[in-house]
């Protein structure tokens, strides 16, 4: 029998543009009806029934959720933050509070303004400055409901599907527009990672834990010849930990 510490977080997670509905700012919003795929649309109306969802984790026992934060809610116009876009996720972590659940808040999952896709995204390095920009917006009003934050989701799904296989918007396909977004990424993390702890100390708030979400997969070696058991090795070191190895040595995750 598998014990688990007292304290262990047991949850789920969302994106927001995933689950809210009518994210009609974002990028993916445009790309969608630009391209024909099938629109999101009000997708689960997360953004209008938070509540309800909240009780069905809450009955499955769930003691933390990770949600994201869609910044084209937060600046719709690039320069133009939006004060009740602010006040809804005030009111969804107060909600996750009042159940007993620790709120795990994404700042960048997948999406961004469709201001910022037209003028470049990730591509421009200005594009570090701007996402941390917003994420000082977010985290100096909602720090004292959060402990747990990470900055951005996945990057290295994020610049393959995006910038290599050309499958999310803007459909790039070049090994050399993926790694300059994969460096512009990196540098926003560790802007925004010493930004989030700066923030709190100037509160005198307690330590937060900041982080990315990374996406790991178990890569096992279909036979147990040399070749293969190298190619998973090699593969486990470049998608898998060479990231992570990074922001490590940078001591950049908590």
């Amino acid at each position: 029998m598998i014990r688990f510490p007292q304290k262990f977080l047991w949850g789920a997670a969302t994106a927001a543009y995933q689950v809210e509905g009518n994210n009609v700012h974002s990028d993916w919003w445009a790309w969608e009806k630009a391209s024909g795929k099938e629109p999101s649309g009000q997708a689960c109306r997360h953004y209008e029934l938070y509540e309800q969802d909240f009780d069905l984790a809450k009955d499955l026992h769930h003691n933390a959720h990770r949600f994201s934060i869609e910044w084209a809610r937060i600046e719709p116009e690039e320069g133009r933050f939006s004060d009740e876009a602010l006040k809804h996720y005030e009111k969804v972590l107060l909600s996750l509070r009042a159940r007993g659940i620790e709120p795990v808040v994404t700042l960048h999952h997948f999406t961004h303004p469709e201001w910022l896709a037209r003028s470049g995204g990730w591509e421009i390095r200005k594009t570090e400055d701007l996402f941390l920009r917003y994420a000082a917006f977010v985290v100096r009003a909602l720090s004292r409901y959060v402990r747990y934050w990470i900055t951005i989701n996945e990057p290295t799904i994020y610049v393959s599907h995006a910038y290599l296989f050309g499958v999310w918007p803007p459909q790039g396909q070049s090994l050399w527009r993926m790694r300059k977004v994969e460096s512009h990424m990196l540098s926003a993390h560790l802007k925004t990672y010493r930004m989030i702890h700066q923030v709190y100390q100037e509160l005198s708030l307690s330590k937060p834990r900041v982080s990315i979400s990374q996406h790991v997969m178990a890569l096992v070696p279909c036979s147990r010849s040399l070749k293969n058991r190298f190619a998973a090795y090699l593969r486990n070191k470049i998608f898998n930990e060479s990231y992570l190895d990074r922001l490590a040595r940078r001591k950049a995750m908590d």
